[in-house]
């Protein structure tokens, strides 16, 4: 049975629960405060999963991660029949060849492009979706796509934004980048910086993922 797709997906499902279940016990009445103060852009990244797991088109895909335990890179060259990865992390680097033919072939090489980083920053976006974090820039093209360009800066949110960014990520945390998204809506590159409050300290990580038309 294929579980490729849900690699990406399901963890992503539970930390949305946990998400709007925090949003709603913080801002209670605050709510539709919120919604107004927001400025209504949106940034899908996990449907790239879809994509990687069912090609519509060949195209390039990249995606980096790091932070004060070490990086990885992860990059693809996929088709609607093959993919070849190459990751590179502390543990050194490896490749991988994918045939869409072979069930276990293919979902092994989505596997190996999925990873607990990708789900985290997928969280984040959740929080920040369709508030006034994110603004919308205009047009650009990107990638081999037409795209809108979209700012993402939490010190410039509205102060009732802020308020459920502190409750959610804890004081002193920040997320600063940009996004390009075709009219698909699926992101075709995005820069994330950050810092999150984890034991009582802030922890930085730096996003990179592009998808790039061949």
């Amino acid at each position: 049975m294929r579980f490729s797709v849900k690699t990406w997906i399901c963890p992503m499902l539970g930390l949305a629960l946990v998400v709007t279940s925090a949003c709603n016990s913080s801002s209670g009445s605050q709510g539709s405060a919120d919604a107004t103060d927001g400025a209504g852009s949106h940034i899908d990244v996990l449907c790239i999963g879809d994509r990687i797991d069912n090609p519509p088109e060949s195209f390039h895909y990249s995606y980096k991660y790091s932070d004060m335990s070490g990086s990885t890179q992860k990059d693809a060259d996929i088709t609607p029949q093959v993919m070849d990865i190459t990751i590179k992390d502390k543990s050194g680097s490896h490749s991988f060849h994918g045939v869409h033919s072979n069930e276990a072939s293919w979902s092994s090489a989505v596997v190996d492009l999925s990873n607990l980083s990708m789900t985290a920053m997928s969280s984040r976006l959740v929080i920040l979706n369709d508030t006034s974090a994110i603004i919308r820039q205009g047009s650009e093209a990107m990638n081999g796509y037409d795209t809108t360009k979209y700012l993402i800066d939490t010190a410039n949110a509205s102060s009732s934004d802020r308020k459920k960014f502190d409750f959610l990520l804890g004081t002193g945390s920040f997320e600063k980048g940009t996004a390009w998204v075709p009219a698909d809506g699926c992101a075709v590159k995005l820069v994330l910086d950050e810092a999150v409050q984890i034991n009582g300290s802030l922890k930085n990580a730096h996003y990179e993922i592009d998808r790039i038309k061949k």
